[in-house]
């Protein structure tokens, strides 16, 4: 199958649809109901998800915008469409993050001050050209697709977390693993294939990388001094087991590092693992989330029509208004 041969997506080709959906989680009272430590490994896994909590508005607004900017490059509809819900879909992850976000500010985690911190690592790719910037954008992707892969094929990861939080994280999860391919797709519909897109690719790849080592450590340890065990080794071990022991969360990521430089390479290609969003969908999904993102979506196209901009709103920050 060559992924150059069709106006239809990689991701179409293979059944799957990038579908926005709209939950409703509710965090407030958590803090009165949970242990500070709310996953059952300790502070360490804990401070490790609250990390990517604190991270995923400001990432997943970087990932909106570059989105945008890619839109009027793409000439074919099915490109088009599939990034449209694509821009939804991380609208509503940054939202449902924002709101678990201020149940950890409640908590007295750092969430602004974290936030405050990646914006400024983000802002270095600012100052890069327009395509590597897309190229770092595919690859955080690319890295979030792989945690979401984990959510859902290590189950372990979130066993005897509160039902409330580990839902958050398994839809945004499933929903990371449909649309893993969209910003490739988009990028490649808009640049083409070719040696000179091959070398930006990989140069984002190494950007995105040194960005995610400085960024998941400080966060991490930030929200550690924040309750007490900045300097606990024990708060330390339980985070790194989690991360890269055995089933961890980050375990084998050499392999996505590895298959990214390969010429030939495409998400789908290197890890079809569509199989989980058919077995796992009634266990994650809830179906009236569809139907509120699309009343949603049609209250905002209400307002566009009376001249406001209702494009894909997203908090960039943790929590704050």
């Amino acid at each position: 199958m060559d992924d150059r041969m069709s106006d239809q997506t990689s991701t179409c080709r293979l059944g799957v649809r990038v579908t926005p959906r709209r939950p409703g989680f509710d965090f407030e009272g958590l803090e009165h109901e949970l242990p500070r430590a709310w996953h059952p490994a300790g502070i360490g896994p804990t401070a490790f998800l609250e990390a990517l909590s604190a991270m995923a508005p400001v990432v997943e607004g970087f990932f909106i915008d570059d989105a945008r900017r890619l839109l009027p490059r793409i000439a074919a509809e099915a490109p088009r469409a599939e990034v449209e819900a694509f821009l939804r879909q991380e609208a509503a992850h940054a939202g449902m993050h924002a709101a678990f976000n201020r149940l950890l500010i409640r908590w007295g985690v750092p969430v602004d001050a974290s936030a405050d911190s990646v914006l400024r690592w983000l802002a270095v790719v600012d100052w890069t050209s327009s395509d590597l910037r897309s190229a770092v954008a595919m690859a955080g992707e690319h890295f979030l697709g792989e945690i979401g892969n984990a959510i859902l094929s290590r189950p372990e990861l979130l066993a005897g977390v509160d039902p409330r939080i580990a839902r958050l994280f398994r839809w945004h999860g499933y929903e990371e693993v449909e649309h893993k391919a969209v910003l490739f797709d988009a990028f490649h519909a808009a640049r083409g294939h070719g040696l000179y897109t091959y070398a930006v690719r990989v140069a984002g790849l190494w950007i995105a990388l040194v960005l995610l080592a400085l960024a998941l450590p400080a966060v991490s340890c930030r929200i550690l001094a924040s309750a007490g065990a900045a300097q606990d080794l024990r708060a330390w071990r339980g985070l790194i087991r989690f991360v890269f022991g055995r089933g961890g969360m980050l375990r084998g990521g050499w392999r996505a590092v590895a298959a990214y430089h390969r010429r030939d390479f495409h998400p789908w290609r290197y890890l079809d693992n569509r199989r989980f969003l058919s077995e796992l969908r009634d266990t994650i999904v809830d179906p009236a989330w569809e139907g509120r993102a699309r009343r949603a979506a049609a209250g905002a196209a209400g307002d566009d029509s009376h001249g406001t901009q209702p494009d894909h709103p997203v908090d960039n920050s943790s929590g704050r208004k």
